[in-house]
């Protein structure tokens, strides 16, 4: 079972891979953030709603592509979302970080492809639980 938090919806919906416990890393970096850089916070939470209304955006200064079929939300202040798509508008984020140096976005690329996989795997077998925010 594989199981993904909602983390923005509108015309898109944007979702967050969850761990075996169910913790959700990008929602507990978003909540660092919030807390010890509120600046950063801002600025990565007005993407992620712009891109849940408009889809991902079309400039290389706040999305780029990493490796086939997998890219990185990003902001002027250096944090990094890598995502990939499904069909019906739906983006699926891996993992949410500072700017990794050039060795790390290696290993950054190899576990978001691994997670992207991961996620096929289980839509195809029905095994795919999305956890929506209470209102």
């Amino acid at each position: 079972m594989l199981r993904l938090r909602q983390v923005e919806a509108s015309v898109w919906s944007i979702l967050a891979i969850c761990d075996e416990r169910g913790a959700c890393q990008v929602q507990e970096f978003m909540h660092r953030l919030e807390t010890d850089s509120p600046g950063d916070f801002d600025q990565i939470t007005a993407q992620l709603r712009r891109t849940a209304v408009s889809g991902p955006p079309q400039n290389d200064r706040k999305s780029r592509p990493l490796a086939d079929k997998l890219f990185e939300l990003k902001t002027r202040r250096w944090i990094r979302i890598p995502y990939f798509y499904d069909e019906g508008r739906v983006i699926i984020c891996t993992e949410a970080m500072r700017k990794p140096k050039k060795a790390e976005l290696r290993a950054v690329i190899k576990r978001a492809q691994a997670q992207r996989t991961q996620y096929f795997e289980a839509k195809r077998s029905q095994a795919v639980v999305i956890i929506q925010e209470d209102a």
